[in-house]
């Protein structure tokens, strides 16, 4: 029952943002543990809107390894969400170091290591890796979705031309509740819409 509450508010939430509800904060602490819930539902419902290539590692896993490499903003968000069925796989929750990336299928990198975000971008290469950071800039380093916050409520950019180098290909419904940078390849210019 606890699993299926916990399924339910993560669709509620994700539905709101959809719609384009949008979830306002209030400041102080429960500002962040408001924000830092959000973005756990959202990081768990993109894996709906995200399709990996047929010959990726995700493909013959059945199991999805959400990678965090920095400090761990979610609290008791992450571990709701740990060991969850999403697309027919298990949701695993593991701690990294930005040097330590295999096994990851999606890495959600925190502000407090906002810097190795090109180093994971490097790291990375080609690979068929969602990466999440927690800071809008580091979508123009090449992480395909960044969160920031506007207006109290919180919203993402997604890196198109990150997605394409990662072999991912992301839903049309995703990307039109999204901030788009078309960073061309190997050009380093970008333009948002």
């Amino acid at each position: 029952m606890e699993q299926y509450r916990r399924h339910f508010i993560a669709i509620v939430i994700f539905a709101f943002l959809v719609t384009g509800c949008g979830v306002p904060f209030v400041f102080g602490e429960t500002y962040k543990a408001g924000e830092y819930q959000v973005k756990a539902a959202f990081i768990y419902n993109f894996i709906n809107f995200v399709e990996w290539p047929p010959q990726s590692s995700f493909a013959g896993s059945p199991t999805i390894t959400l990678c965090i490499i920095g400090d761990d903003p979610f609290g008791d968000a992450l571990r709701d969400l740990q060991n969850e069925t999403v697309r027919g796989k298990k949701l695993t929750v593991k701690y990294r170091s930005p040097d330590d990336i295999r096994g990851c299928n999606i890495i959600f990198l925190s502000a407090s290591d906002k810097y190795h975000a090109s180093k994971i971008v490097r790291s990375v290469g080609k690979s068929d890796i969602l990466t999440i950071s927690d800071t809008e800039e580091s979508a123009q380093r090449g992480i395909i979705i960044s969160f920031f916050v506007e207006q109290n409520k919180v919203r993402f950019v997604i890196n198109t031309g990150a997605a394409k180098r990662a072999g991912l290909n992301i839903s049309a419904k995703l990307l039109k509740l999204a901030r788009i940078l078309d960073a061309a390849e190997g050009s380093g210019t970008s333009r948002e819409y």
